[in-house]
């Protein structure tokens, strides 16, 4: 068994991984990484164009491979990883061999606030129209019901519905302190 040296980000698209991971890998002085951003700088491609010129499961095997890279890391970081990164056995595996996974929980009208404006993420591709709102609240219920159970099994689960950016950091922290983790 390997130490469990970082703590990884789990969630839905839009919970707010990134952000939250790279303030909190500031606040502990530790590096940050985002699984999706590595995957794009290393193919030259937007995880949509990967999507849509290789299929999922070309983006699928790009981010076992990423994510196994970070994991033998021998440096503690803070990794953001992509909303199904979890789904597939092995990233699963490995990740809660090497760190303390926190699940940042949001709500699907929380998620859909924050995602609704963008096109940059394929699973939520839906067509635009008079229901367009309504369809990708149902698109963002449907994932978040098949992901449910795999990312309530997190260390930590982080409800930051109602919350500002600045105001889950201390608290955030708390939770981390719970697991030995001094910021």
């Amino acid at each position: 068994m390997k130490e469990k040296r970082h703590i990884y980000m789990t969630g839905f698209m839009g919970a707010g991984k990134s952000k939250i991971g790279l303030l909190l890998a500031e606040q502990l002085s530790r590096p940050f990484f985002d699984t999706d951003r590595m995957i794009e700088q290393e193919t030259g491609k937007t995880v949509k164009q990967i999507f849509e010129e290789e299929g999922e499961q070309a983006f699928r095997d790009q981010e076992t491979d990423i994510v196994r890279r970070l994991c033998q890391s021998p440096q503690p970081a803070v990794i953001s990883l992509g909303g199904g990164a979890l789904l597939k056995e092995e990233n699963d595996r490995m990740v809660r061999q090497t760190g303390t996974i926190i699940y940042i929980k949001s709500s699907p009208r929380y998620i859909l606030s924050r995602v609704k404006h963008t096109r940059k993420r394929p699973l939520l591709d839906v067509e635009e129209g008079p229901d367009f709102e309504q369809n990708l609240l149902s698109r963002i219920e449907s994932l978040l019901g098949q992901r449910k159970a795999l990312y309530e099994s997190a260390h930590i689960i982080f409800d930051r519905d109602g919350l500002e950016l600045e105001e889950i950091l201390p608290m955030m922290l708390k939770y981390l302190q719970r697991y030995g983790i001094k910021g």
